[in-house]
């Protein structure tokens, strides 16, 4: 893993070589095509070079690959993502200039009936025991407005928000690779 922790500082985890990750985001597809998935948190899109975002859709398009974007006070549309490369395959129109949909309020996390089939969403193999640990989970602090979803797009998981609900997890194939959008820090 890397993390950006300044401007130009990266804390590396897990890597097999002084050098792997040492400036970031790889910068050529034999590099970052190594890796299976990358996520990507509260992190600007123009923090990356345009060849990295040719290389972040590339890398779901056609290596196959999966890519999970998260929210937070400088991710999806807060982040500048909606006008890069990558939004091409997001699951979700973000808007392509920066926006305020970043909200600091309590929402429960609340699975869609797809959300309920997912493997991946699963905390244990008895239906109801799961729907029950899921209802039991606290809150999350925040949450972030997404734009229409594309045609594609499946919702997983909802953000209960007062007396309607927002699209939280969503996800959809794209290329040979799968792309996730989850709209919380």
């Amino acid at each position: 893993s890397v993390v950006r922790t300044t401007q130009n500082k990266f804390y590396r985890q897990g890597v097999s070589s002084g050098d792997e990750l040492a400036n970031g985001l790889p910068t050529t597809a034999k590099e970052l095509f190594a890796y299976d998935a990358l996520i990507i948190g509260s992190y600007e899109a123009p923090a990356l070079t345009p060849v990295q975002h040719e290389l972040i859709k590339d890398f779901v398009d056609r290596r196959g690959g999966s890519v999970l974007m998260l929210a937070g006070r400088s991710g999806l549309a807060d982040g500048g993502w909606g006008g890069a490369a990558i939004a091409q395959a997001l699951p979700v129109h973000l808007p392509a200039k920066r926006s305020n949909d970043f909200v600091q309020a309590p929402v429960k996390a609340v699975l869609t009936s797809y959300g309920l089939d997912s493997t991946a969403l699963r905390f244990d193999a008895d239906r109801e025991r799961n729907i029950e640990q899921w209802q039991g989970l606290p809150n999350l602090a925040n949450y972030q407005r997404l734009g229409n979803l594309k045609p594609g797009a499946v919702v997983l998981l909802e953000a209960q928000v007062k007396d309607r609900r927002e699209p939280l997890l969503v996800w959809q194939r794209y290329g040979r690779g799968s792309v996730y959008v989850l709209a919380t820090a």
